[in-house]
């Protein structure tokens, strides 16, 4: 690999996975410290660095694969001629898979990955415009899967919450307790559990999830609030604009004429 910076983006979207660019590091533009916008898989292809995030620092070396998660402060500085790859990833299933691997804290840094190396540089160097976003996606998915710890019994019903709600967060009666019901399991259990591997409660999991689905919704031309609130599985539209504007800090009506502000002067361009 060649000792310049390439970055690769992929203007394909969806709402369930984004993996937005695909990035070989060799200046080390992250050394004086960036906030992360999205979650970001990193590989070291070669050399020694150090990684610093929430007052903590983690030695890199050649094969080490680390997590940074979305909002984080952070940087990465060579001890020995560094140089690394990246993904940065959103959406849906972004969670999932952060969760399921129990990124939080400490347990960020994946060492002896070596063997994942040839497939990312390969990979990168066969981007283009073209199949980016199907490379991206598939080193993603496939280092995530290599990545996976072995199945214990609470990440299991904690990855079965977290797939029903995805497959089924627009059904305005999905709840902790709808769950535990077909799962055979006391509400009371499954929400200490869920609390307790991925640090936030159901309902906050199952409000995250909707009002990105309403955002994408509304940037892709669903104007209507009452409609995106009933697609979005909430029967109350005035509840759900309550909801969107606590978290986004803007009402959903505002957020849709901000978008068609700036799309009209796309076009007036």
């Amino acid at each position: 690999m060649e000792k310049y910076n390439i970055c690769k983006f992929n203007s394909n979207r969806s709402s369930d996975l984004i993996c937005e660019n695909f990035v070989y590091e060799s200046n080390l533009a992250q050394s004086a410290g960036v906030r992360a916008s999205n979650y970001v898989i990193n590989m070291v292809i070669n050399g020694e660095g150090t990684l610093a995030v929430d007052g903590k620092s983690y030695p890199l070396t050649t094969g080490t694969i680390f997590f940074i998660l979305k909002g984080e402060a952070f940087s990465v500085k060579s001890d020995t001629s560094l140089e690394y790859s990246y993904i940065s990833f959103n959406g849906r299933r972004a969670e999932e898979y952060i969760l399921r691997l129990g990124i939080v804290g400490d347990n960020r840094i994946f060492q002896s990955c070596d063997r994942l190396i040839p497939f990312w540089t390969e990979s990168l160097g066969m981007c283009d415009e073209g199949n980016i976003d199907v490379l991206c996606e598939a080193v993603f998915l496939y280092s995530i899967a290599v990545l996976m710890p072995e199945k214990k019994e609470h990440v299991d019903l904690v990855s079965e919450i977290i797939t029903i709600t995805n497959e089924s967060f627009t059904d305005p009666d999905i709840s902790i307790a709808t769950i535990a019901e077909s799962m055979s399991y006391s509400p009371k259990y499954l929400s200490t559990i869920f609390k307790k591997k991925t640090g936030m409660s159901f309902s906050e999991y199952l409000r995250e999830l909707r009002i990105k689905h309403a955002i994408f919704l509304m940037e892709n031309g669903v104007l209507s609030v009452k409609n995106i609130a009933l697609l979005c599985g909430y029967k109350d539209a005035l509840y759900f604009s309550k909801l969107f504007t606590a978290s986004e800090g803007i009402s959903p009506k505002a957020y849709i004429d901000r978008l068609q502000r700036d799309n009209n002067k796309d076009d007036d361009r």
